[in-house]
């Protein structure tokens, strides 16, 4: 699921699940994508990059959780992003002291 799998990335298991994005980003992606804070190399991002669109468990995990499809996770490919940073990765400030902190 979104859930487990959200966890696993960032290796929190007290998540609820994966955000989805609440700015302006574009005229409407409000709720309709990933949040960029968080999942930016994801390619259901609300900002697409060719260099940083990895299809993850996370979409493959969107897709199933529809119950729509039936996914083969072997085809996944993990984003580098926040993989394993922690719970404060996920529910800390990312500016501290006028710095990103590193994880």
């Amino acid at each position: 699921t979104v859930r487990q799998v959200a966890r696993n990335q960032f290796n929190c298991q007290k998540l609820i699940g994966a955000r989805l994005e609440n700015q302006p980003t574009a005229v409407d992606c409000i709720g309709s994508h990933f949040d960029e804070r968080f999942f930016f190399t994801e390619f259901m991002s609300a900002v697409y990059d060719d260099d940083a669109a990895y299809f993850s468990p996370l979409t493959l995990a969107l897709l199933e959780d529809t119950g729509w499809y039936k996914v083969d996770f072997r085809h996944a490919e993990n984003s580098p992003f926040g993989l394993g940073a922690g719970c404060e990765f996920v529910t800390g400030n990312c500016i501290v002291e006028e710095q990103v902190p590193v994880y």
